[in-house]
């Protein structure tokens, strides 16, 4: 079908002594979903091969947790395996989507639910050796349920599920999907986490309320560390450092915020520890 260029993404580390460069390549098939690239390639020792590889937009996978701390998972057939799985929710990236909408997006399609609470708990590349694909991982928390809104040719069944009854399914032989496997093991490691370093971003009516001043008061009734600003698009940033609990319930707290505001999402991602900063109180007066 001819050359094309470089589908894949940027290398994280050009002198990789194990790199291998990309001399030429083709698009030997594209279908609805897949578009299979064979490339011509130098070896680090010069020598050249072959490599075959699906190129894939990119996908997202959440985790539905209702207030009584159960998962929201579906059934959904697999035609190459010829049987149903047991998956949490997720689905690929539209062009010119990012990673945070489509998992909004996703999730009302799904399962029916908008969620006000979004953490980012990190990335995965489900199959390294012959394809460019990876996954964002959300958790979705303060869950609303609006209706599924499923795709034509689309069928799927939903359950709820607490996280011993997965580990159980998987145990078992009952849970095998990669993705909900490993998306299961990080969603368990940051709820056992037993500290916080998190930015947030609280989207809605938050500025001009008295939204950063309620901020700066509920975290440092926590005794946490942190920064709050407001941002160039509207919304409120916020930095919190400590205890898990303390740091969760002042995340919980920003869902609601002051009487005056309206907060319509809660975006929360991990942020390396920093010693550097300070008690919230020390705000109060800038």
């Amino acid at each position: 079908m001819g050359e094309l260029g470089d589908p894949r993404p940027a290398p994280d580390s050009p002198d990789d002594a194990l790199v291998e460069r990309r001399i030429g390549g083709e698009q030997v098939y594209r279908g609805v979903l897949l578009d299979a690239r064979r490339d011509r390639v130098q070896l680090p020792d010069g020598g050249e091969t072959v490599r075959e590889y699906i190129v894939h937009p990119g996908a997202v996978l959440m985790i539905p947790v209702r207030d009584d701390g159960r998962m929201i998972v579906e059934r959904q057939f697999r035609y190459p395996h010829n049987r149903s799985f047991v998956e949490f929710p997720a689905g690929k990236l539209d062009p010119g989507e990012g990673a945070l909408d489509t998992a909004v997006r996703e999730l009302i399609e799904e399962t029916g639910h908008t969620a006000q609470v979004w953490t980012r708990l990190g990335m995965i590349h489900p199959v390294i050796s012959y394809s460019t694909e990876a996954i964002e991982i959300y958790e979705a928390r303060g869950l609303s349920h609006v209706g599924a809104k499923l795709d034509p040719g689309e069928f799927l069944e939903l359950d709820v599920r607490s996280e011993a009854e997965l580990y159980d399914a998987l145990d078992g032989g009952r849970l095998t999907d990669a993705k909900t496997i490993a998306a299961l093991v990080m969603h368990s490691r940051w709820s056992q986490a037993q500290a916080r370093s998190v930015r947030l971003r609280i989207r809605g009516q938050v500025q001009g309320v008295g939204y950063r001043d309620w901020a700066i008061r509920t975290a440092s009734s926590r005794r946490l560390h942190g920064w709050v600003r407001n941002s160039g698009d509207g919304s409120v940033e916020v930095h919190v450092q400590g205890p898990q609990d303390a740091s969760d319930r002042f995340v919980e707290a920003c869902r609601v915020g002051p009487r005056t505001c309206r907060v319509e999402r809660v975006e929360v991602e991990r942020a390396p520890y920093d010693d550097s900063l300070s008690d919230f109180g020390s705000m109060r007066s800038r």
